[in-house]
């Protein structure tokens, strides 16, 4: 059984590649590998070079566009022409975050939503305490044919009918394991299509309580603990368990879902 992992950070210090490759040997297979920042789309051009299921996507965080470098959008066009293949984002819009700028944000999301349209790819979408704004731009421009990820999804119930018709994915995470996230696995259960779900890690983000973890990984030099990329497993038995069906049936819907988003 092989499970892909939508959403994720390899390219960051805290996922040493062997516990890449040891997840690999585990069953992982395709893995989205999302840029933040102009910093360190290199990194994620190099994972993709050094194995063909690491697929890379480029994009300028919201938490990082305070810091972006003049420039930061072409040299985003420029990536992207270069890789083919290569989703946009991860982007979005975060109202959580200490400081951001709304206007700042949504200039950026604007102007990589476009680039997603013009050259059909892909798009992995942040939200945080944006919601709104967030369907502002969704209902009134043009969006990838392709469609576009929500990832780690923890929005109202009430706008995932809207969301799958504007072209809408959404990810189930470890964010979705507590008991307070009970209403967002009832949305995976009954209210999101299947056929628009998704099992990411966001590795090394949203590591899950231990008693979800496949393997540990070392905690950050500020004491955050970090996800280990092999945690997919369990994400998507999780996932499985929360459709009411066995890991197998989950991980071949979710990879019939991933090779449509990403692979074509």
């Amino acid at each position: 059984m092989e499970v892909h992992d939508a959403h994720c950070h390899y390219q960051f210090a805290e996922v040493p590649y062997a516990a890449v490759e040891l997840a690999r040997s585990e069953g992982v297979g395709y893995a989205m590998i999302n840029g933040s920042s102009p910093a360190d789309w290199a990194d994620v051009a190099a994972l993709a070079a050094r194995d063909p299921r690491n697929l890379p996507s480029f994009g300028l965080h919201p938490w990082d566009v305070p810091t972006a470098p003049a420039g930061w959008l072409d040299e985003l066009r420029r990536v992207l022409v270069a890789h083919p293949g290569a989703g946009v984002g991860e982007m979005g819009l975060d109202r959580w975050i200490e400081g951001s700028d709304p206007v700042a944000q949504e200039a950026a999301f604007r102007a990589q939503l476009a680039l997603a349209v013009e050259l059909d790819r892909p798009l992995t979408i942040h939200c945080v305490q944006a919601i709104g704004p967030l369907m502002d731009i969704l209902r009134t421009t043009a969006l990838p044919r392709r469609g576009f990820l929500l990832h780690s999804w923890n929005g109202p119930v009430e706008l995932v009918p809207e969301l799958a018709r504007l072209g809408a994915y959404f990810s189930f995470s470890a964010h979705h394991f507590p008991e307070r996230k009970a209403h967002l696995r009832d949305q995976f259960a009954a209210a999101i299509p299947r056929e628009r779900i998704l099992v990411e890690t966001d590795a090394p983000a949203l590591c899950p309580a231990p008693e979800y973890r496949v393997h540990e990984l070392p905690p950050s030099a500020e004491g955050v603990e970090q996800n280990h990329p092999s945690n997919l497993r369990r994400n998507l038995t999780e996932l499985a368990r929360t459709m009411g069906v066995t890991p197998e049936p989950a991980a071949a819907l979710t990879g019939a879902n991933f090779a449509r988003l990403f692979l074509r």
